[in-house]
């Protein structure tokens, strides 16, 4: 169908924002420690994704040098700042 360009773009926009909503809020569901239902704004969800990876990522070059030990607790491991409920 044919929209005026305004609406057009409106609803683009719309769709764009809906799209990055649902990756930020699929993104949120990977963090441990983050309960269920909890509001976080996009940066904290940035946040705690790029320590968590971090945390991650010396994890494994821990493994390395050190193999068996393992992931270690990732609850205990204070790489998260406290989250906002």
């Amino acid at each position: 169908g044919f929209f005026p360009p305004a609406a057009a773009n409106a609803a683009r926009e719309r769709s764009r924002v809906q799209t990055l909503r649902h990756a930020f809020l699929e993104l949120q569901k990977t963090l441990p420690s983050v309960p269920p239902d909890t509001k976080l704004s996009k940066l904290d969800v940035l946040l705690l994704a790029t320590t968590y990876i971090a945390h991650l990522t010396r994890s494994l070059q821990d493994e390395e040098e050190a193999p068996g030990e393992g992931l270690g607790n990732l609850r205990g491991d204070g790489y998260l700042h406290p989250v906002k409920v």
